[in-house]
């Protein structure tokens, strides 16, 4: 009986390591047709809202992060690929679920007191999100500046807002994009980009980051006016009215 007992034991053993084979390749696989067979990369992604300040010790250790893996498009070149370069640091603001984590995220205490929330109209609320260069503009716009938001839904392109105001990039504020050139050059290479909009603007430029909708910024000149545009899909792609001469 001992040596029937063992076999099928075994067999339950080995069915249940078959089954579980078999449930990773099917959700890797669910996750790759999510991503349209996109290459994924691996990041630190935030998992819960950051609060302004919290420690980069208590964001590793109370699982504010985790590593995950996330279509290569979407992770900035500044993201932050080890994540013992954010311990003695702060969050300098609050963050979403979501975000790519990136280098200027987590600053010096020091850096983390200094505020500019003076900056924000009554009623308005700031909000950050992290893009790379290819959806940032090439790092062409600059605290001051305003630009409108696109976002991937259903494989067509939308727009999702007109005319936002950038508060500030990384660090950056408008002041000190003042100076010009050194400010522009400084303030190129981040990925974070600070918004000034209304409560409920934010709570929608949050989700789309969160759900990884790979916003796209469309920078606009002064005075811009705002328009009715239609999403595009890959099937009404070239469906474009001709300008009027």
């Amino acid at each position: 009986m001992k040596p029937k007992r063992t076999v099928v034991v075994a067999a339950a053993v080995g069915v249940g390591l078959v089954a579980s084979v078999l449930s990773y390749v099917f959700l890797n696989g669910a996750q790759q047709r999510a991503y349209h067979n996109a290459k994924l990369v691996p990041a630190y992604v935030i998992t819960k809202p950051v609060p302004r300040t919290l420690s980069g010790a208590d964001a590793v250790n109370g699982g504010y992060v985790e590593q995950r893996n996330i279509p290569a498009e979407f992770r900035p070149s500044t993201a932050i690929t080890s994540l013992a370069s954010i311990n003695g640091k702060e969050a300098i603001a609050p963050f979403s679920p979501g975000q790519v984590l990136v280098d200027s995220m987590f600053v010096s205490p020091a850096q983390a007191a200094n505020t500019f929330s003076q900056q924000i109209k009554p009623g308005d609320v700031a909000v950050t999100v992290s893009v790379d260069q290819v959806h940032g503009v090439a790092g062409l716009a600059v605290p001051g500046d305003k630009v409108d938001l696109l976002v991937s839904v259903n494989n067509s392109e939308q727009v999702l807002m007109q005319n936002v105001p950038i508060l500030a990039i990384g660090q950056s504020t408008a002041q000190s994009a003042q100076g010009g050139a050194t400010a522009t050059s400084a303030t190129s290479s981040s990925g974070l980009y600070t918004f000034e909009v209304q409560p409920a603007e934010a709570e929608r430029i949050a989700l789309a980051q969160q759900q990884s909708l790979g916003i796209y910024m469309l920078l606009v000149p002064p005075g811009n006016a705002v328009a009715s545009l239609p999403g595009v899909s890959v099937s009404s792609v070239f469906n474009v009215p001709q300008p009027s001469n």
